[in-house]
């Protein structure tokens, strides 16, 4: 595919071994070709039948940046942080909201002056020391929380059943392990007698 790059800038769509992936291209475009066999059309193919070139392009053409998909997984983590546990079905309805909540507000327009002109914001990178620009936006709006709500009330009434007052952990709620430090928790006593405040080189007082 890459070294049909050599006949489409010439106009040529189709060739022996393949054809352009293209679709239907209009007659009357005003865009200048290169001739086949110029000097152009010869440093053109001095580049793209580079082999060390020709090794490396797949992995240029198959690329496709994360970004989107991090910003995501961070959009997840306001709804549920990794710092507490959820059972499943919490979990599940906590990462549905973070879904909505990212859809509804990803196409957010640019905010704008007085004047119509896009108002940018500043931040510096700690790793390169360089400031850069980025453009602020709208204020977040949360209009589809009242549909949800409106969705979920229909829901209950509509229910032929009570919600129960108690309900008994699952057998695999994480809950249940209680804090997930990775280590047993010593006793409060051991603790005192370890532990110094900072700066003064003192047990912690007991009362």
């Amino acid at each position: 595919m890459w070294v049909g790059v050599l006949h489409h800038v010439t106009g040529e769509h189709t060739w022996a071994l393949g054809e352009c992936k293209h679709g239907p291209l209009l007659d009357d475009r005003d865009k200048e070709l290169i001739e086949s066999g110029s000097v152009a059309h010869e440093r053109l193919a001095e580049i793209i039948l580079d082999e060390r070139w020709l090794k490396v392009v797949p992995k240029y053409l198959n690329f496709r940046s994360t970004a989107d998909l991090e910003s995501f997984h961070n959009h997840i983590l306001m709804y549920a942080s990794k710092r507490f546990s959820f059972s499943p079905p919490v979990y599940a309805a906590r990462t549905m909201l973070a879904g909505l909540d990212y859809n509804h507000l990803l196409h957010r327009p640019a905010r704008r002056k007085a004047d119509g002109t896009i108002q940018y914001g500043k931040v510096c990178n700690k790793k390169s020391r360089k400031w850069r620009l980025y453009s602020l936006k709208v204020e977040k709006d949360y209009s589809y929380i009242s549909d949800l709500q409106r969705a979920i009330l229909l829901r209950r009434i509509s229910a032929n059943k009570g919600i129960p007052r108690s309900r008994t952990r699952r057998p695999d709620d994480p809950r249940q392990h209680g804090v997930l430090s990775g280590a047993p928790a010593p006793s409060t006593q051991e603790l005192f007698q370890i532990q110094v405040s900072r700066g003064l080189g003192q047990s912690l007082p007991k009362q």
